[in-house]
C-alpha cells in the first residue's frame, strides 16, 4: 500500500498542541524524516545547520533571495507559511528527530497497487498519496495520466527532453530509475487511478 507521512506533536511531545499548524510531509518527503538528507541531491544537509543558518535560509526562500536550482520550488513551499508556522519549524528541525505515522486517508481509495519494490516516498510528498495533486502547482495530475504518457513523461525527464520549471529537480529524480523502474512506477499509478 503507498504510505503518506503525517506529523502530529502528540506523537512529536513537542508542543502542547494537538496538531501542528504547519504540513511537513513534502519537507520530510526531499529533506528526509530527520532532515538528514540533502534535498534532490543538491541542498545542505539542514538537521547539520545551526537555528540561525536554518532561519536566515528560510526566510531568504520566502522573499525569492535564496536558493539556487530550488529557488522557485523553495519560495512555493515556504511563502504558503507564516512567520510563527516558519518559527514553528526551525524548532521542530532543531528540537531532535521527527517522528512520522504511516496513514492512508479513509477517504481515499485503499486499492493495493501492485508489489513492485520502487520506492514513491519522494513522489508522494509533492504529487499527493494517490498521485492526486498537482505538484508544487507546476504540474499536471499523475494519476489522470495514461501508462505511456507517464513513461514518456520520466523518459522525457530523464533524457532532458521534458520539463518546464520542474525540469531539473525532476531530471534528478527520473536518472535514478532504471527502464523497468519506470514501467513499474507507470504501473503503480495506472493501477491506482483505475
Amino acid at each position: 500500500m503507498i504510505k503518506q507521512s503525517l506529523i502530529t506533536l502528540a506523537t512529536l511531545g513537542l508542543f502542547n498542541t494537538a496538531t501542528l499548524a504547519v504540513d511537513l510531509t513534502t519537507c520530510i518527503g526531499c529533506h528526509g524524516k530527520n532532515f538528514e538528507k540533502p534535498a534532490m541531491n543538491t541542498s545542505r544537509i539542514v538537521k547539520d545547520l545551526t537555528k540561525e543558518e536554518i532561519k536566515k535560509a528560510l526566510y531568504n526562500y520566502k522573499e525569492g533571495s535564496h536558493g539556487g536550482s530550488m529557488k522557485d520550488v523553495m519560495n512555493n513551499q515556504i511563502s504558503k507559511f507564516t512567520d510563527k508556522e516558519i518559527e514553528e519549524i526551525i524548532d521542530i528541525i532543531t528540537t531532535g528527530e521527527i517522528e512520522g505515522n504511516v496513514h492512508l486517508d479513509s477517504n481515499q481509495s485503499k486499492k493495493e497497487a501492485p508489489k513492485i519494490e520502487v520506492n514513491t516516498d519522494n513522489c508522494i510528498s509533492c504529487h499527493g498519496v494517490m498521485f492526486e495533486k498537482s505538484a508544487m502547482g507546476y504540474s499536471r495530475i499523475v494519476n489522470q495520466m495514461s501508462k505511456e504518457d507517464i513513461i514518456a513523461s520520466l523518459n522525457g525527464y530523464k533524457n532532458g527532453t521534458y520539463g518546464g520549471n520542474m525540469k531539473a529537480l525532476m531530471a534528478n529524480q527520473a536518472t535514478r530509475l532504471s527502464e523497468e523502474e519506470i514501467e513499474a512506477f507507470a504501473e503503480i499509478i495506472s493501477n491506482i487511478s483505475n
